[in-house]
C-alpha cells in the first residue's frame, strides 16, 4: 500500500469544532469499539486514521477527525475549534476521561452516538447567529 494511502483521508473543509464532532459522529456510527483507539476488521488494535481502522472508541474518532499528525494543520485556529469540540462533549460526560467514559462495561455504541449528536446540537445552539 503507498504511504499516501495508509491514512483516513478527508474532504478539504474548513475544521471547525461542528466538522470534528460530525466527523467523528461518523466514524462511531460506522464502527465504534472499547479498550483501544480503534481496531481493524479483525479487531486488533491501529491508530485511529489508519485506512485500516473500522471501529473507533469516542477519543479515536475525534483523534481520526483531524487526519494522520502528520497531515493534520497545528495551528493555534485548529486546537481552539478543538477545544470548543471537547468543551461540547465535556459538558454531557460526567467523567474526567473520554477513554473510561467509552470503556465503562455499560456504554453502548448507541450512547456514544447520542452523545456526539448532543455536542453538535449544545455547539450549534452556542454559535452566534449568521449575519
Amino acid at each position: 500500500m503507498d504511504r499516501s494511502d495508509a491514512y483516513l483521508h478527508w474532504n478539504n473543509a474548513q475544521l471547525s469544532a461542528a466538522e470534528i464532532l460530525r466527523r467523528a459522529h461518523g466514524l462511531v456510527a460506522f464502527g465504534w469499539c472499547q479498550g483501544t483507539d480503534a481496531t481493524d476488521t479483525a479487531g486488533q488494535p491501529v491508530e485511529p486514521w489508519s485506512a485500516h481502522a473500522c471501529h473507533w472508541s469516542l477519543l479515536g474518532a475525534l483523534a481520526a477527525a483531524l487526519d494522520a499528525p502528520e497531515h493534520a494543520p497545528d495551528t493555534p485556529e485548529l486546537i481552539a475549534e478543538l477545544r470548543l469540540a471537547l468543551v461540547a462533549i465535556s459538558d454531557l460526560i460526567p467523567d474526567w476521561s473520554l477513554r473510561h467514559w467509552n470503556d465503562h462495561p455499560a456504554r453502548t455504541q448507541a450512547s456514544v452516538i447520542d452523545t456526539l449528536a448532543r455536542a453538535q446540537d449544545r455547539l450549534a445552539a452556542s454559535a452566534p447567529p449568521e449575519p
